[in-house]
């Protein structure tokens, strides 16, 4: 690893900490780090810290050294990008639907890397109520432990001491209906303080819009929350793969068309497929 990528790493540990009040609580937040490490790290005490554990920061912090994916002003990216500071700015909650494969997940992730206090919370369907409070609990930089109303209370202290705090829901429509609704409530115990995004696709819309038309109670109190509407994109736009491509390093014009007319407005395999193009790239400049 170069002296380069190490100083880049070490900016974007620095960033990363930022978020957390102490050294101890970031820490807490990443696997097999500890707040010495960190230290050795932004001092510039590199002889201490070997390759391996160079890379297991990298990962972590969201730098990927030597290939670091670089974002476009995509449809997605700059419509997630406004509603994530209008949430977070004015502590408002947006529910989103967005069709699978336009980048919310790489979005929101760059979001809560760059912004201190946003929060990312990536969901599934195998999680219950005190899974999501003990996911929650490590973003915030502490080790989960105690009952389940214990953590909630200190997921609210904490995020009380925060300014313009933002949670972020990231494939909200895997949540469980008591699981989501517990998202609400948990966001309206910080209400006039802490921002929401609850992302997902048009399941998650079709669900809650037709519950609350049922007058189901929990799906009326969700769909209220957010008020009364899904903000929702279901397509790629007409420059979006152009503008990947060229953002990071490929800007051959018979290139760009073939991985646009192969990706079909995928953006997750318009990705793939320029990954593909750049090791080609690469190999015909080595080999001449």
């Amino acid at each position: 690893m170069t002296q380069e990528q190490k100083e880049q790493i070490r900016d974007a540990l620095t960033r990363y900490t930022s978020r957390f009040p102490t050294q101890l609580a970031a820490s807490n937040s990443l696997q097999g780090i500890s707040p010495t490490i960190i230290s050795q790290v932004k001092n510039n005490k590199w002889k201490v810290v070997n390759e391996r554990m160079w890379q297991h920061i990298a990962r972590q912090v969201g730098f990927y050294c030597g290939n670091e994916w670089q974002q476009a002003d995509t449809g997605c990216y700059l419509l997630l990008r406004i509603l994530f500071g209008d949430a977070q700015r004015y502590a408002m909650a947006y529910g989103v639907a967005i069709q699978t494969g336009l980048g919310k997940t790489f979005t929101s992730k760059r979001y809560a890397r760059e912004n201190e206090y946003a929060h990312y919370i990536s969901c599934d369907e195998y999680l219950n109520r005190k899974d999501f409070i003990s996911k929650l609990l490590q973003e915030l930089g502490t080790k989960p432990s105690g009952t389940a109303d214990k953590m909630l209370e200190e997921i609210i202290s904490t995020l009380e001491t925060q300014e313009e705090p933002l949670l972020i829901i990231d494939d909200a429509h895997k949540l469980k209906d008591r699981v989501l609704h517990f998202v609400i409530t948990l966001y309206k115990r910080l209400i006039n303080h802490c921002g929401i995004v609850i992302l997902g696709n048009d399941e998650l819309r079709n669900r809650v819009v037709e519950g609350a038309r049922m007058n189901k109670e929990l799906y009326g109190e969700i769909y209220n929350t957010i008020g009364r509407r899904f903000v929702t994109l279901g397509q790629a736009g007409p420059r979006d793969v152009e503008l990947i491509c060229r953002a990071n390093a490929i800007n051959n014009d018979a290139t760009i068309a073939e991985i646009k007319d192969c990706s079909k407005g995928n953006l997750h395999y318009a990705t793939e497929l320029i990954h593909k193009a750049k090791l080609q790239e690469t190999k015909e400049t080595i080999l001449g």
